[in-house]
Formats: C-alpha cells, sequence, structure tokens
C-alpha cells in the first residue's frame, strides 16, 4: 500500500485553493492533515470544503502539534523564508511557492538550511508541469535549435490594468519584494534558464503605470512596485534573451509567447490558458522560411484531457519530489530551491539594472 505523506499547507489564497489543494488532494500519496490561515472566518470554509480535518490560524502551532513529514507554502512572499526555516527545523520536507523569497540572500539560507538538514524541497514553478515546455526541454537538448542564438519572451496579464483593483501586498515591496518582475518573471527566468542554463548578465527597465489604488479605507494609496518591467539576459552558454513583462496588458489574460532562435532552426511556444494544458507550438529548420505547427506527441498529453487540468500538472511537477521521500539521500529533484534561487538572482539583477542603468552580473 502506498505510504501516504502527512502534509499540511499553509495559505488560503485563491492560488491555495485553486491550486495547491485540488492538487494535493488529487494525490493518492497525500494525507492533506492540516490547513492554517490569519482569517478564521476564511479558513473554516476553505478547510469545510475541502476537508481538511485540522485548522490553524498560528502555523507554528501546526508544525508542533501535526509534525508534518511535509510543508506547503503559498502565503504572501515575504513569509517564505521565515515559513520554510520553521518547516525544515520541525523536520518537514517543504515545497515552496515562487519566486522562493523577497532577495537572493533569504533563498540562499532556504537552500542552505535544507541541504544541512538533510530536507527534500521544491519551488513551485508551475510550468515545469505542463506538457508544453516539457517537451520543449527535450527539444531543445535534443538540439533542434543548434546554438542559441537569442530569444524573444513575453509574458502579459490585464489583471492589474483597472485602477480601482485595490491595493494588496503585491504593492508593497516590504512584502512583496517586487511586482511583476517578481511575480511573472520568475516564470519566464525559470524557463529560459531551465532550457538554456544560467544567466550571466541582465538589465532591466521597471515601470508603474498605475501609481495609486484603494487603500483598505477606500483612499488611494501609493503603488511601490512595477506593473511592467522588459530587459534582456545573457547566458552563460551564449546567446541572449529579451523579455517583456506586463500585469497592464489589456486583451491578456494569461499570454506567453517565447520565439527561440538558433543556428539549426527556431521554436515558437504560445499559450494563455489560465488552467488547461493547451499551448500553440511551431518550428522550423536552418533554411525554412515557414513555420510548421508541431503536435504535442500523444505521450506527453495523456493524463491531460479535459478542461481543467491543473490535478494533473502538479502531479506532473510534484511527482519527483514525493517521489525522492521514499529514498534515503536522494537528491531534491528540479525545480529545487536551487531552480529558485537561480531566478531570484536574475530577479535582483534586474532590479539593480534598474536603478544603475547598466548590465548588472547574475
Amino acid at each position: 500500500m502506498t505510504h501516504r505523506f502527512r502534509t499540511a499547507l499553509i495559505g488560503t489564497s485563491w492560488w491555495a485553493v485553486g491550486a495547491h489543494l485540488p492538487g494535493l488532494q488529487s494525490r493518492p500519496d497525500v494525507e492533506l492533515a492540516a490547513l492554517a490561515g490569519r482569517d478564521p472566518a476564511r479558513l473554516a470554509e476553505v478547510a469545510g470544503r475541502f476537508h481538511v480535518p485540522r485548522t490553524f490560524t498560528d502555523y507554528s502551532r501546526l508544525l508542533a502539534e501535526v509534525q508534518p513529514e511535509v510543508v506547503v507554502i503559498a502565503t504572501p512572499n515575504h513569509l517564505h523564508a521565515p515559513m520554510t526555516l520553521a518547516a525544515l527545523e520541525a523536520g518537514a520536507h517543504v515545497i515552496c511557492e515562487k519566486p522562493l523569497a523577497l532577495e537572493a540572500a533569504e533563498a540562499e539560507q532556504m537552500l542552505a538550511r535544507a541541504e544541512a538538514l538533510g530536507r527534500r524541497h521544491l519551488t513551485f514553478f508551475s510550468y515545469r508541469g505542463m506538457p508544453a515546455p516539457r517537451y520543449l526541454k527535450t527539444l531543445i537538448a535534443g538540439g533542434y535549435l543548434g546554438r542559441l542564438h537569442h530569444v524573444q519572451a513575453q509574458y502579459l496579464h490585464a489583471s492589474w490594468l483597472d485602477a480601482r483593483r485595490p491595493a494588496s501586498w503585491k504593492t508593497r515591496l516590504a512584502e512583496g519584494g517586487s511586482g511583476v518582475l517578481g511575480d511573472l518573471g520568475a516564470h519566464v527566468f525559470d524557463l529560459l534558464q531551465w532550457w538554456f542554463g544560467p544567466a550571466t548578465r541582465a538589465a532591466g527597465s521597471l515601470q508603474t503605470f498605475v501609481p495609486e489604488r484603494p487603500g483598505a479605507d477606500g483612499r488611494p494609496v501609493r503603488v511601490e512596485t512595477d506593473d511592467a518591467a522588459a530587459g534582456l539576459l545573457e547566458f552563460a552558454g551564449g546567446g541572449q534573451a529579451t523579455f517583456q513583462l506586463s500585469r497592464v496588458a489589456p486583451g491578456r489574460r494569461n499570454y506567453q509567447r517565447l520565439e527561440m532562435y538558433g543556428s539549426g532552426g527556431v521554436l515558437v511556444y504560445e499559450y494563455d490558458q489560465p488552467w488547461a494544458h493547451v499551448a500553440r507550438l511551431w518550428g522550423a529548420e536552418a533554411g525554412q522560411l515557414d513555420l510548421q505547427p508541431l503536435a504535442l506527441p500523444a505521450e506527453w498529453t495523456a493524463g491531460f484531457e479535459g478542461p481543467d487540468t491543473f490535478p494533473a500538472v502538479y502531479r506532473a511537477l510534484t511527482d519527483p519530489f514525493f517521489a525522492s521521500l521514499a529514498e534515503a539521500g536522494a537528491a531534491p529533484p528540479a525545480p529545487s530551491f536551487a531552480d529558485g534561487l537561480a531566478a531570484q538572482r536574475v530577479i535582483e539583477a534586474v532590479a539593480r539594472s534598474a536603478l544603475s542603468g547598466r548590465l548588472e552580473p547574475v
């Protein structure tokens, strides 16, 4: 019989409810034992909906009383480091949302402590669980592009376009660390470094097009974080990437487009479905002038049928993590805290460049 890992989730946000709770409950090797959140009414409603037996408004009490084997952290960014460190010290393996921390120094501490204690760790980069990015990884590794020349990357939302949307922790530097740069940029920087290796230098520009939003009392407060970012990355293995990130792009729900050009060919990835695996791929070899649609092979899409495939994405992303828990001395599978740290270093380099006006080392 499959061992069921006693698991606790910290966080009751829309993402915790829409992604983590269904994903965890879809895993036969998970016993969802406890849930923590700061709002008692919200906590009770979510726990009742998902049949979670124990709830806590104090995550320290959860760790002490439940003693979970796995802790999933889906909270505002400034809480990632202290909650992760507490969970590691309490004996748990940790899955933490992206961006991993407020800054690289925190992410380094999280990684170092997890390694010192022998805990497994995973940064929740959800797109690594989706079929199209995984298939692209194999094409790129197999030499489809040849030597990388350049990438054009876009990740665009309209989610903060309405100036009436209230301020939140995502609009405050002390709690978010950055705006769209860390929120959407973390995904882009992770995919690029997963596919093409580490970035070495970065340049960036940050903008805030909606400078004020309603505060808790309805009066306007200043937005401290960026809602648009653009920039350049250079890779250790050669090649460069430009990127455009926005949460104020009209008509865009969750739009991603990455065009990748190399000595041997071109690949294009386009995606605009928040919950399904549906993505569009095109490719061409060097010398061909017309891009051709690339179909995802059936073995890559098996289990992802239907309008809501996120539980399948969740399992694909977390399968190696949970499998590693049964193997003494196994290395933490990717995307680990090391991958989260790598993305965090790019985020910091872009932010430094926006202030200095220079290319910055990653």
